[in-house]
């Protein structure tokens, strides 16, 4: 992985820096992100047949900042509620144990791995695109008679290598004393992303649909167990970056997408997904 991106990155990171990043992760000397304990829990306990709605609730209070943050999510336009949320149990009752999972993953997520100080503004439009990728796979998967949860979880971490890479970035950056411009950032962390999420999967024991998505999303076809899982993504990922750049991914680009033909999608299909934008739109802001 790391050699078929080393190109990509020589010709615009300083040689220094290119050496000393590679060495931190083909070493395993990169500094990865700790597995949100709280919503991992959350999620494993949302996920038992017979889950204790009393039990859920107190796990989330163990964090309160957490458990204000739910909240505040749950009364949010992207959940609709027709009258205020005031406490978990009852946000768990309105809006379901699958829905406070995913909320309660994403803020956690949000919190500990895309956050990266002077960067905000980046960091801010990786957590949206990852947030979109998230909530469109969910439609294709639906569509799909596909797990959706898994389908939720795939796309909310598909680019989870980025944050990563720019925070080691500029720690390399500290050291060396070798800065670089905005544009260098932005094609280090596309070019080494996938093998850093890599790393992350497997430090964190994901589930296979889910560390496939984040390795294999720019090229499902060489996915070893999961190809359909990393097709829902590729294809969500594209339709998350029409939403964020549509002068650049323009509707004709998701048209034409060659991922359709795998997933069996046709026309009307596409049409319907895209008509999805404004509810992808208020979900996105929800969850920021």
């Amino acid at each position: 992985m790391i050699e078929s991106t080393t190109h990509t990155a020589a010709a615009v990171l300083p040689d220094r820096l290119q050496a000393d990043l590679l060495e931190r992760i083909a070493g395993g000397e990169l500094e990865l992100p700790m597995l949100p304990s709280v919503a991992w829990e959350v999620t494993a306990l949302s996920a038992a047949p017979d889950v204790d709605v009393r039990k859920l609730s107190a796990l989330i209070h163990r964090d309160q900042a957490l458990a204000g943050h739910v909240l505040r999510v749950a009364n949010s336009p992207a959940y609709m509620p027709r009258i205020p949320i005031v406490s978990l149990q009852q946000a768990i009752s309105r809006l379901g144990t699958t829905a406070l999972s995913e909320i309660a993953f994403a803020i956690s997520l949000h919190s500990r791995v895309f956050n990266v100080p002077g960067y905000e503004e980046v960091v801010r439009t990786l957590w949206q695109h990852a947030v979109g990728a998230a909530a469109y796979a969910k439609e294709i998967a639906r569509w799909r008679r596909s797990n959706v949860e898994s389908a939720f979880l795939c796309g909310l971490l598909h680019d989870i290598g980025k944050p990563v890479v720019l925070q080691a970035l500029l720690d390399l950056q500290r050291v060396s004393g070798v800065a670089v411009n905005a544009a260098v950032v932005s094609t280090a962390m596309e070019a080494y992303h996938a093998h850093v999420g890599q790393l992350i999967a497997t430090a964190w024991t994901l589930p296979s649909p889910v560390a496939e998505s984040i390795t294999y999303h720019h090229d499902y076809l060489i996915a070893p167990t999961c190809t359909e899982a990393v097709m829902i993504i590729r294809l969500a990922d594209c339709l998350s970056y029409h939403l964020d750049l549509p002068e650049v991914f323009d509707e004709d680009h998701v048209r034409h997408h060659p991922v359709l033909a795998d997933l069996n999608f046709y026309p009307d299909d596409v049409e319907t997904l895209l008509s999805k934008r404004e509810a992808v739109r208020t979900f996105i802001e929800g969850m920021s």
